[in-house]
């Protein structure tokens, strides 16, 4: 065990030399054994591992499951089987082996062709490297777009389309170019049943036809006539009886997914064609001679149509950016030297344009004269534009939101599931956190001293339930009380199932509630009820309308508060439900506040929209009911989600 504990670690190690992935934390992690047992193992100790575990490792290091099971002592299932199926055979193999090995020298073709297979495996893993890099950006990108989502509600990730049965669209999260309804009308369905020769469906709501029939999920490919390929799913919204009422369709484009799939089951033989099809290109640099032999796609790149002149290290050193040029020669001079295992460099090279492009490059010296003297170095080179838009679209999203938040002047936070500050702008800081950065401390730690959550917590209950909560608290100080109210959001992943963070509001509402006892206050109200994020309406004890803000209307599909209240006398007349309706009545009578009451509104246009709302009720001094305040939130995009079932990959 101690030779695979030795070979492990000296491959394990020299590939985190080049990618932070391979920390002997992260390999142990993606081989499923924890990091002080890998530890053991690379020590020589005793510390066996199954030939699942054996097979998992050889993977992530790219190295043969058979080498690493013979380092362990052990023999694989296959082997041991070919051993016992022709025990005679077995034994000629390695008589035959050793033959062949003790005629083999150092010059041999054999050993040759053994080299070049190691240079290209080693330029197969630079490329997984590059690939594994570029996914971690994408992945940066991704989680900035999320925090952004969930305050700004603007994005979108799939096509969701909600049919009835006769395949007019009900709703949908984005414009939809085709007509589903001409699958039962100009076309027919009759075709849904023929896929084509790459599997893909004839038309785009074919499985939502199929889902109509069978009353069953169905899932489908299609290609589109632009070239794009989509993944598809229709699942069927059943009624008490069985009886199919509503076809929920999703589309996903899997163009780039599926691009990338194909180059990276692409084989060796076509390896050059698939770091071009990547936008890749791969470099020979002859060190005595000075030459560097190219593919295509280095030419490519710059703007150059084929070899439009001969390369030669001198004239790629011309091309090089001024301010790039010394650095770069320097880090090329080192790895000749042998004072690194590897070239890699990001420089900006000269197109034929005139304009200048960055290339990612990497290389490895492959060969060394008869004095020790490096001849040869072999690399690639990758087009990071890209890239570096991601990298400065991230800067510009920070630098947005940063502006953005700082700007305003109430308490935002973004918390982890465990309480845990991830961010917050000045405001926050300067109400609580006067001092020092609350970020990495617990938010009942950061903000309010305290050693554990408060009992009342908005974030608390946001994590628990997934919906938008909030709570108004009365904070005393020595020289006055203030109203504080504080919102809720939960954070959701991409496949909007799973809370992975809340964001938190905090307001002073101090103004706010005195304006209901100043009567001359009344102008001051209409502005904090304009400006509010959420709808806002009071009503008296019939339910009738007594004012409400403009976000309040709009939410219902009308233009400003004055022309919802011409058309609509009182909530009642807004709900699409009346059981809804009368359920809330009923906790009016005995609650004094009411959250997260859910349901259904009718909107101007007929349409429907879930809601919602939380209640403050106004009682008189025999306890009556005077009336109630209503907080509205759109919902809808939330309710969307939940009426898809399963999780769809």
């Amino acid at each position: 065990m101690s030779s695979l504990g030795s070979y492990v670690k000296e491959r394990r190690e020299a590939l985190s030399a080049k990618h932070s992935g391979y920390s002997i934390r992260s390999v142990a992690k993606r081989i499923g054994i924890h990091h002080s047992y890998l530890s053991k193992l690379e020590r020589g100790e005793n510390a066996p591992l199954t030939e699942e575990r054996i097979h998992a490792l050889a993977r992530l290091l790219g190295e043969d499951p058979e080498v690493l099971m013979a380092l362990a002592g052990k023999l694989s299932e296959r082997t041991t089987a070919l051993i016992r199926s022709n025990p005679a055979a077995f034994q000629e193999s390695l008589v035959s082996l050793q033959s062949v090995m003790a005629g083999l020298t150092a010059d041999s073709p054999t050993q040759r062709l053994a080299q070049r297979k190691n240079e290209l495996e080693e330029l197969t893993r630079l490329l997984r490297d590059e690939i594994r890099q570029r996914q971690v950006l994408e992945g940066q990108l991704r989680e900035q777009q999320k925090v952004q989502s969930t305050i700004l509600q603007n994005l979108r990730d799939v096509s969701v389309v909600l049919l009835d049965t006769q395949f007019r669209i009900v709703w949908s999260n984005a414009p939809v170019t085709d007509n589903p309804s001409s699958l039962m009308h100009e076309f027919g369905a009759g075709n849904c049943g023929q896929l084509g020769p790459d599997g893909s469906e004839a038309n785009p709501y074919c499985t939502a036809w199929r889902a109509l029939k069978t009353r069953a999920i169905q899932n489908g490919a299609y290609r589109s006539i632009d070239g794009r390929h989509w993944l598809l799913r229709s699942a069927p919204v059943l009624a008490a009886d069985g009886t199919v009422t509503q076809i929920v369709h999703l589309q996903f484009e899997v163009t780039e997914l599926l691009q990338a799939r194909q180059a990276l089951e692409a084989s060796e033989e076509r390896w050059k064609f698939a770091l071009e099809g990547s936008r890749g290109a791969v470099w020979d640099y002859d060190i005595p001679t000075g030459r560097v032999q190219h593919s295509p796609m280095w030419m490519a790149m710059l703007g150059y149509a084929g070899n439009e002149f001969e390369l030669t290290i001198d004239q790629w050193e011309r091309m090089l950016h001024p301010e790039d040029r010394g650095p770069a020669m320097d880090t090329l001079a080192a790895h000749v030297r042998g004072e690194t295992e590897f070239y890699d460099f990001e420089y900006r090279l000269l197109c034929k344009d005139g304009s200048y492009k960055w290339i990612h490059s990497r290389g490895k010296l492959m060969e060394k004269g008869a004095t020790g003297a490096a001849t040869r170095i072999t690399g690639t080179h990758h087009d990071m534009s890209q890239r570096k838009a991601i990298e400065e679209q991230i800067l510009a999203n920070e630098a947005f939101l940063e502006t953005l938040l700082g700007s305003i002047e109430e308490g935002i936070s973004v918390l982890a599931p465990d309480m845990t500050v991830r961010y917050a702008n000045p405001t926050m800081v300067r109400w609580y956190a006067e001092g020092f950065n609350p970020v990495g401390k617990k938010c009942h730690q950061a903000f309010h001293q305290l050693g554990e959550c408060c009992a009342r917590c908005p974030a608390v209950r946001s994590l628990r339930t997934g919906r938008n909560e909030f709570e108004v608290l009365e904070v005393t100080s020595s020289t006055s009380v203030r109203s504080i109210e504080f919102s809720a959001y939960p954070i959701r992943d991409m496949s909007g199932d799973e809370v992975t963070g809340v964001i938190v509001f905090v307001r002073d509402i101090t103004a706010k509630r005195q304006s209901r006892i100043a009567p001359d206050s009344d102008a001051q109200l209409q502005d904090m009820y304009e400006s509010a994020p959420i709808g806002l309406c009071t009503v008296d004890a019939a339910g009738r309308f007594v004012r409400m803000n403009a976000r309040y209307a709009r939410l219902h599909g009308y233009a400003s508060a004055r022309q919802m209240m011409r058309s609509v006398h009182s909530e009642s007349e807004a709900f699409a439900s009346p059981s809804d309706w009368a359920a809330l009545q009923e906790q009016v009578l005995i609650r004094e506040e009411i959250t997260g009451f859910e349901c259904r509104i009718r909107c101007k246009d007929g349409t429907t929209s879930w809601t919602s709302r939380s209640i403050r009720v106004a009682r008189g001094d025999r306890g009556g009911v005077r009336g109630w305040d209503v907080f509205l939130e759109d919902i809808q995009a939330r309710k969307s989600r939940e009426l898809v079932p399963g999780d769809i990959r």
